[in-house]
């Protein structure tokens, strides 16, 4: 994927324009929603069209832009027009933008899309965060840390890039002690735009390991191991015990996430199965934030150490919660679990331990999932809820497209994801790697 070609340039363009665009249109927010829906339909396009009459040869990068758009587009179809509207609809357009510069960029272009993300991220959190809440002042120093990281990266030697790259590829998927930036992002940041960074942040974090991997030496990888199972195990624990719905979901997603990361370090491969398992965990805790979206708008936070009964009330929207949390818990057709049991058998492992702890993890998983569920739709109903307007069409259809997405990614052969299931080795890989390696895909 050329860099310069006119393809990248134009879909990396677009997404900026419409935010320059849409501050012209920033009291019709409906409008706007219109405008940035138009932006994330053409960008596909021309992500697309060109490809497909070149067929050219599907990659990983290829995958990952289609996954940003697709959650773009969802996640601006499903938002409800409020207050917070515009912003969301901006940011969500600028970081798209600079998301599929990352992806597309080679040599420096891609750690220089990154910091514009960093940077929009910090800006956000000062400026941007929901009224209830404090500044995220942790994540602000974390993302400081990692645009610090990055711009190493562009001064440092080879052997030193390759270590300052890893900083902030684990906070955008997140690993400890970094997860307090992404966490910030999928629940401090207004309208649907927390929903968009769960699928964004964790597939920039994918491409620059998959870009990066031939390159880490056996050691690190084997610390990276061991620090993805303590994540995994911590990521569980913390989502038990909270009682706020996105703040779950982000410790979820890094849960989970982690068993991905502990796979891909032991296996020293991108196979097809770590990809859609990618594509499948990101779109489910997209789909259950956009939920959280949809409650949060017409009840304001919830406390989930109480039940709330909304199945009463809002039919419709329980119906598709209760399908989300299914396919997160393990119904196959939704693609999550079989793409987990893929990764399980697909490989052997002689470190009985950590296995034991990542099957830990799925199953806790299979306990807060189940819960979350019971406490928002079961239950007495709660005596400050009043009767409401259930889903609109357009929030009902965003959620059915993500759960149709979700069943095929399952249905793809492999050769969608631009993956090889074949390991690399990395042991005898040099570091004399040249500047355009990096990023490149």
């Amino acid at each position: 994927m050329e860099w310069w070609s006119g393809q990248i340039l134009v879909a990396v363009a677009l997404p900026l324009l419409g935010a320059a665009l849409g501050t012209i249109l920033w009291s019709k927010p409906q409008v706007f929603k219109i405008l940035a829906l138009v932006v994330f339909a053409l960008t596909w396009l021309v992500v697309t069209i060109p490809s497909w009459m070149a067929e050219a040869p599907l990659s990983i990068s290829t995958f990952l832009m289609h996954l940003i758009l697709a959650a773009g587009f969802l996640t601006i179809l499903g938002h409800h027009i409020d207050k917070e509207t515009s912003i969301s609809l901006s940011l969500t357009l600028l970081f798209a933008g600079l998301g599929l510069g990352v992806v597309a960029g080679q040599g420096h272009a891609g750690s220089i899309f990154l910091c514009g993300i960093f940077g929009l991220l910090i800006l956000a959190f000062m400026r941007h965060r929901p009224m209830n809440l404090e500044t995220p002042w942790k994540a602000i120093g974390l993302l400081a840390v990692g645009l610090f990281s990055l711009l190493a990266s562009l001064l440092t030697s080879d052997h030193v890039q390759v270590m300052t790259l890893l900083i902030p590829l684990a906070m955008m998927w997140p690993l400890l002690p970094v997860q307090g930036a992404f966490v910030a992002s999928v629940s401090c940041l207004p309208g649907t735009l927390p929903s968009f960074l769960a699928v964004l942040l964790p597939s920039l974090g994918f491409h620059g390991i998959s870009t990066l991997l031939p390159f880490i030496p056996e050691g690190v990888l084997n610390l990276l191991w061991m620090v993805a199972i303590v994540s995994a195990l911590y990521g569980s624990l913390i989502a038990l015990s909270q009682d706020s719905m996105d703040s779950l979901l982000a410790y979820a997603h890094m849960a989970l996430g982690s068993i991905l990361w502990w796979y891909v370090s032991v296996t020293h491969s991108m196979a097809p199965g770590a990809v859609v398992y990618l594509g499948g965990l990101s779109l489910v805790i997209c789909g259950l934030l956009i939920a959280n979206q949809h409650i949060r708008t017409r009840f304001g936070h919830l406390d989930l150490t109480i039940s709330h009964g909304l199945a009463h009330i809002m039919p419709r929207f329980s119906t598709l919660f209760v399908l989300f949390i299914t396919a997160a818990v393990g119904l196959p057709i939704f693609t999550l679990f079989s793409a987990f049991m893929e990764m399980m058998l697909g490989f052997s492992f002689s470190g009985a331990w950590s296995l034991v702890i990542i099957l830990l993890t799925w199953l806790m998983a299979s306990w807060y999932f189940p819960r979350l569920m019971q406490q928002v739709l079961f239950g007495p109903q709660s005596p400050s809820f009043k009767a409401v307007h259930d889903l609109h069409i357009d929030e009902r259809v965003s959620l059915i497209l993500v759960l149709a997405l979700l069943v095929m990614l399952g249905m793809g052969p492999s050769h969608w994801f631009g993956a090889v299931d074949s390991a690399v080795s990395t042991g005898h890989v040099s570091f004399e790697i040249s500047q355009d390696v990096i990023w490149k895909r």
